[in-house]
């Protein structure tokens, strides 16, 4: 028995190092992610734009963590002579952050200050969308394999709450209108980019929401925790910087209610008509989940006019009444989809543990 036991834990220790690997990784992307979005913030406040600054020191230690992650599980697949695809993934995305070091270093060098949609940045939220989308499901896909079981509370933050970031960074990308300077203009036509946001926000919201309930076994509570940690770093990049917004941070906070609603529909209601409904509240939720950075998307595609940062919350409760009953149903309908998308996503990720 004890020779068994032993054989097992051989066996399962690239399983549980190729887990670590990807969790660093997942971890680091976060970091990273935060420190793209608390730049973004820096420049709304129009605080000097170097590369050597805070917000450029938390996005590059964060990819240098995903590398040793991506690094650990490497080692790990070719000690268990696997190279899967995720693993393959994680790599090339880390690969793409580290580029985009000397990429921005570079682009601040000959230009100064660099828009949102500039070369450098969108090689960077490209590899922090594909790095951290293989994290996950390389988390998703190799734990079960290691402990049959389904993933804890823990892991499904960690999976997920990088793609939920890194995924609205890259919608941010295309439609805000940040994208501007003295040498070129990167600018998304504002309707346009209230289109995307109006679109793109409710889908991955909806997916991430239903996909977490259901790698957590439909259990009540993660979509919740989810939720709040996602508020929790949009407060720490997007509002604290400013103190222009900190009262807001209440309302803020409400876009938890909405989300706990999603949790317990999926929870309590074992049924393919829950999807459809957590999926179009979750969508809903996206007009309080996106503040403050939407005000900016929608006052410029509205009024055709820059929101100064003192302003926002201002400006976005007054064009709130008009805005919400625009974008509500095509919110919600995106939101039906991307709860399909999510629930499609956590049953290929079952059905891979069991080949």
């Amino acid at each position: 028995m004890d020779y068994q036991r032993g054989l097992l834990d051989v066996m399962h220790e690239p399983a549980r190092r190729l887990v670590a690997g990807y969790v660093i990784s997942s971890l680091g992307i976060l970091v990273a992610i935060s420190g793209g979005t608390w730049d973004v913030t820096n420049h709304l406040l129009n605080k000097p734009e170097t590369f050597f600054s805070p917000p450029h020191a938390a996005l590059y230690s964060g990819a240098g963590t995903a590398l040793a992650g991506a690094i650990i599980v490497i080692s790990a697949s070719r000690a268990a002579k696997r190279t899967s695809w995720p693993a393959k993934l994680v790599l090339a995305g880390v690969s793409l952050l580290l580029a985009a070091g000397p990429i921005d270093f570079a682009w601040h060098s000959a230009f100064g200050l660099d828009g949102l949609l500039s070369p450098p940045h969108s090689v960077l939220v490209s590899g922090m969308v594909a790095s951290s989308v293989a994290a996950a499901i390389g988390i998703s896909t190799a734990y079960p394999r290691l402990d049959r079981k389904a993933l804890s509370l823990s892991l499904v933050l960690v999976a997920l709450l990088p793609v939920w970031i890194s995924a609205a960074g890259a919608i941010h990308m295309f439609s805000l209108p940040f994208s501007k300077t003295g040498f070129f203009d990167f600018n998304p036509e504002p309707r346009a980019g209230a289109i995307v946001a109006t679109l793109g926000f409710p889908i991955i919201t909806a997916a991430i929401v239903v996909a977490a309930s259901a790698l957590f076994g439909r259990r009540l509570g993660v979509v919740t925790v989810l939720g709040a940690a996602f508020i929790f770093v949009g407060t720490l990049t997007s509002i604290l910087p400013n103190d222009a917004l900190w009262s807001t941070i209440p309302f803020y906070v409400s876009a938890l209610i909405p989300l706990a609603c999603a949790d317990a529909v999926l929870s309590r209601w074992k049924s393919q008509y829950s999807i459809i409904v957590a999926g179009a509240i979750a969508g809903l939720a996206f007009v309080v989940l996106y503040y403050p950075l939407i005000t900016h998307t929608y006052e410029e595609a509205m009024q055709n006019r820059t929101v100064w940062a003192s302003l926002t919350a201002l400006i976005y409760f007054d064009i709130l009444g008009t805005m919400f009953p625009l974008v509500s149903v095509p919110a919600a309908s995106m939101g039906i989809v991307g709860a399909l998308v999510g629930q499609k996503m956590a049953q290929r990720a079952e059905l891979a543990v069991l080949k």
